[in-house]
């Protein structure tokens, strides 16, 4: 007779290159984060490339809403730069990873999902971004973009929660 031992399954960590995303997160990086810091960068209204790219990903449009206002806040409250790539580019930095974990915890029913932001975001504003955040994780979960749990950026793998699918 054998033993029966359990093996928690841990959440995966956030990947380090843009193709090996899920397709929510890659949309929220790809259609919001990206367009709006790259429109911001060349002083221009960062909205309406947001708009224009989650169109072209039948996304749906309320959601570049959300996001502008994510972004937009954070942009008054960052406490330091907020390292954002290229719009092509293939790699995720730590920030683009936090950002989407936040996302994502929204999407999985996280109370407060800006708290994931407080690396680079002043404490007291972390909760004026969170109804932006759960606008945007709703706006997405209903037209069936939806999240997977992963592991909080920078968590050592012992430190993770097990999660059961």
């Amino acid at each position: 007779m054998g033993h029966v031992l359990p093996f928690p399954r841990l959440a995966p960590p956030w990947p380090s290159r843009v193709e090996a995303l899920e397709p929510a997160a890659a949309l929220v990086l790809t259609a919001c984060i990206r367009p709006w810091v790259a429109a911001a960068r060349q002083k221009q209204d960062p909205l309406p490339p947001v708009i224009a790219a989650l169109e072209e990903s039948w996304a749906p449009r309320a959601a570049g809403l959300s996001a502008h206002a994510l972004m937009h806040g954070i942009a008054l409250q960052a406490t330091r730069i907020v390292e954002v790539g290229c719009p092509t580019c293939p790699g995720l930095t730590a920030d683009e990873m936090l950002l989407l974990h936040a996302v994502a915890e929204a999407s999985l029913g996280a109370d407060r999902p800006a708290r994931s932001l407080a690396e680079f975001v002043h404490d007291a504003a972390l909760v004026f971004l969170d109804p932006p955040l759960t606008g945007l994780a709703r706006r997405l979960d209903a037209e069936g973009w939806h999240f997977r749990p992963r592991r909080a950026p920078g968590a050592a793998p012992h430190g993770a929660a097990p999660w059961l699918h």
